[in-house]
């Protein structure tokens, strides 16, 4: 996907990782509001929801990491999309990918 914006140092790629981390900080200053309905969803049947709500909104909030700054989210949000990006399953699946359509 990286590769398909122009590479890591791209203007589209540079957009992208800007756009990710500005709905990331919106997502945040939403967050009472989601937990709130996920919360109200417990009965819903969702399998997820429904085993351990208390335990399911517990790990929805942690990801939110409301105990940063917007600054020191969008930052760590950063981190994980470096991280993603250079995980080494991900360049196994493009690599393997490649050679296949070479083989066509």
């Amino acid at each position: 996907m990286v590769e398909g914006m122009g590479g890591p140092t791209s203007e589209h790629y540079q957009k992208f990782t800007t756009y990710c981390c500005q709905a990331y900080n919106w997502l945040r200053k939403s967050a009472d509001l989601i937990l709130n309905l996920l919360s109200l969803m417990a009965d819903s049947g969702i399998e997820e929801l429904s085993a351990n709500p208390a335990t399911t909104l517990l790990k929805v909030e942690e990801k939110f990491r409301l105990d940063l700054t917007d600054e020191q989210a969008e930052q760590f949000f950063l981190g994980l999309i470096n991280d993603s990006v250079s995980a080494l399953f991900p360049l196994l699946v493009d690599w393997i990918h490649k050679v296949a359509t070479k083989l066509k």
